[in-house]
């Protein structure tokens, strides 16, 4: 064989090495989404059957039938979906506007702000439960939906601010002066001017604040004490019983949790890749 073919062999080997050791890291990685999946599709017998067995012996819905119509598993969605879509309305309309105002209209001191809002974000969630758990007691606002909105748009916010800057600072500052030349107010060029060009990107990033919400756990777990108010991501604990736990059940929950998730990321990752990198792609 020719040094030539020798080269080939060993670079279409290092490439199926390469591809392989791809392949174990998102086995890797997928395998407890997969597990979960799998486990959702069992009996309740074959989840307590041993040894385990990966593929089912029986394909099932009983977990999922029991989620969705024995249990208060809808109520969760609802209350879920109802957090999430307050949070991310709210999120995108304050964000937006003090994205574009920062940004567009910058003054002495506002990277400073920019910096800050990042900052906010660098501190662990976990040492504001206490002091946030006190304060709301003393507010009333124990136990209600407007206590963990308020909590999930304190969270989401900075967040959402630090990655519109890209897209408001990759902006043609030519289109805002001809809308100013033409008579806009600068309200009317955020509404006519910036948020048709910059629609996409601004709702990829409502969507990522919305999946913040519906997937917060610890904060609502130590604040919702009433079933009917309970996310869905608290509510999972519904299967888990003081005689057991019903695995098939608890894994469609988990499904149906994650569903979101999928969904947004084949839709919209585009839009959220080009949010994070349009400010450090502008000259």
């Amino acid at each position: 064989m020719t040094h030539t073919g020798m080269h080939h062999v060993r670079r279409n080997i290092v490439t199926v090495l390469r591809y392989a050791a791809l392949l174990l890291i998102v086995f890797y990685l997928l395998f407890p989404f997969i597990w979960t999946l799998i486990t959702s599709l069992k009996t309740i017998q074959e989840v307590f059957s041993w040894p385990p067995t990966f593929i089912p012996r029986e394909w099932s819905v009983e977990g999922y039938v029991n989620a969705l119509f024995r249990s208060p598993v809808p109520l969760y969605v609802m209350n879920s979906v109802i957090y999430s879509l307050s949070t991310a309305a709210v999120v995108i309309v304050i964000a937006t506007i003090t994205t574009y105002g920062l940004s567009m209209y910058p003054y002495r001191g506002s990277n400073k702000i920019f910096v800050s809002f990042f900052f906010t974000r660098v501190i662990p969630t976990q040492i504001l439960w206490l002091p946030l758990i006190v304060m709301y007691q003393r507010l009333g606002l124990m136990d209600t939906r407007l206590g963990l909105i308020i909590f999930l748009i304190a969270l989401s916010y900075p967040l959402c601010v630090w990655m519109l800057k890209g897209l408001f600072d990759a902006f043609p500052r030519e289109l805002m002066d001809s809308a100013a030349l033409d008579g806009c107010t600068r309200m009317s060029s955020l509404f006519k001017v910036v948020m048709p060009v910059l629609a996409p990107g601004v709702a990829a990033i409502g969507m990522v604040s919305f999946l913040w919400a519906w997937s917060n756990f610890m904060f609502a777990f130590l604040l919702i004490n009433s079933n009917e108010l309970k996310p869905v991501t608290v509510g999972v604990y519904y299967f888990v019983g003081d005689e057991g736990i019903e695995w098939n059940s608890l894994a469609a929950t988990e499904m149906m949790v994650v569903l979101p998730g999928i969904i947004f990321f084949f839709l919209a990752q585009r839009h959220i890749v080009r949010g994070l990198t349009a400010g450090a792609s502008k000259s």
